[in-house]
């Protein structure tokens, strides 16, 4: 029985980064605090994309899966399958994933055999390498598939807003999705959560898109919408999964290695750990250097993971994230 991996992954982050002051600077100007944001969610330093007409969507995307390839030492001939995930993608037609191809191969499709675009929000990363991993399966062709997810939030948010231009940033990551010919590898089980009250609370755009080129349409209600209210409420939701999960496959919180827990709000992260009778040093946080990039996030806080030695043969983590509307999306995976 074959198992799908995560062989490697890669990430980019826009080359201006934005500190807290410069960010407590932006907001005076228009009347706005942003410090008890930034110290309950662990916020620092924002990477912003600098020149909105060159830089977007696709452009990091591309330079994340660059930067992936590069590490393995692999082509577009090396690869069967490409997936892009994004809420803030630059086209909907053709699919971005086609786009990134081509960007890679100069032209060239190489082997690439299947594209495809997928969105489930801040979930959508983790959702998508449950059904990407599953679809490799059923597919004898598809041996290695890149699924690469971005954010854009300067494209997006209105500059006035702290909570969506100032609580959100910039980037890609990229992960380099293999089958091999072993059993008890890459994800062992998951499971969802959807609450759908409430879902008109964050959108894009703000209007809906059959009122975006409306001459009536004011810019506020083009970018994106979110009506902060309490979060306190979200661990509660993750424990209606993850002892499940865990209870499932004979598993503990003893038994888990390490939690990547969604990089939205260090102070939910803090909240979970204490609910799920764990400690701190399994849990993973990388917003703080890397500032909040939705569904590409939960890559960041997987590459730490890797690069720092943590993630080694054997190991076994628990993957979650939370996202608008609600959907809650949880992986149980194993090294």
């Amino acid at each position: 029985m074959s198992s799908v991996i995560v062989r490697n992954v890669a990430k980019y982050l826009p080359e201006t980064v934005k500190n807290r002051e410069e960010m407590r600077t932006h907001f005076a100007s228009v009347g706005a605090q942003i410090d008890g944001l930034f110290d309950v969610g662990g916020r620092e330093n924002h990477p912003y994309i600098q020149d909105y007409r060159e830089e977007t969507s696709v452009t990091m995307a591309t330079k994340a899966c660059e930067a992936l390839l590069e590490k393995e030492g692999l082509t577009l001939e090396d690869v069967q399958g490409f997936f892009f995930v994004s809420d803030a993608p630059e086209y909907t037609v053709p699919s971005n994933a086609i786009t990134i191809v081509n960007a890679l191969g100069a032209g060239n499709d190489g082997a690439v055999k299947f594209v495809m675009d997928l969105n489930q929000n801040c979930t959508g990363l983790l959702s998508s390498f449950d059904m990407v991993s599953a679809y490799m399966k059923t597919r004898k062709d598809l041996k290695r598939c890149v699924l690469v997810s971005v954010f854009n939030s300067t494209h997006i948010s209105h500059k006035e807003n702290p909570a969506t231009y100032g609580f959100l940033t910039d980037g890609s990551s990229a992960l380099l999705l293999e089958k091999i010919d072993q059993k008890g590898k890459g994800i062992l089980d998951s499971d969802t959560l959807i609450g759908s009250d409430g879902w008109e609370l964050m959108s894009f755009p703000s209007a809906g898109y059959s009122k975006v080129f409306k001459e009536e349409t004011s810019l506020r209600e083009r970018t994106l919408r979110w009506d902060v209210g309490p979060a306190g409420w979200i661990p509660d939701k993750y424990m209606e999964v993850l002892p499940g999960l865990l209870e499932r496959n004979g598993l503990a919180e003893l038994d888990v290695d390490y939690f990547i827990c969604s990089q939205f709000h260090e102070g939910l992260v803090k909240r979970t750990c204490e609910l799920m009778e764990s400690t701190m040093d399994k849990w993973l946080f990388v917003s703080r250097s890397y500032g909040y990039a939705g569904n590409a996030s939960p890559g960041f806080a997987f590459e730490e993971g890797l690069r720092s030695g943590k993630f080694t043969e054997g190991k076994t983590i628990v993957w979650f994230s939370f996202g608008a509307g609600y959907t809650l999306s949880a992986l149980l995976y194993r090294f």
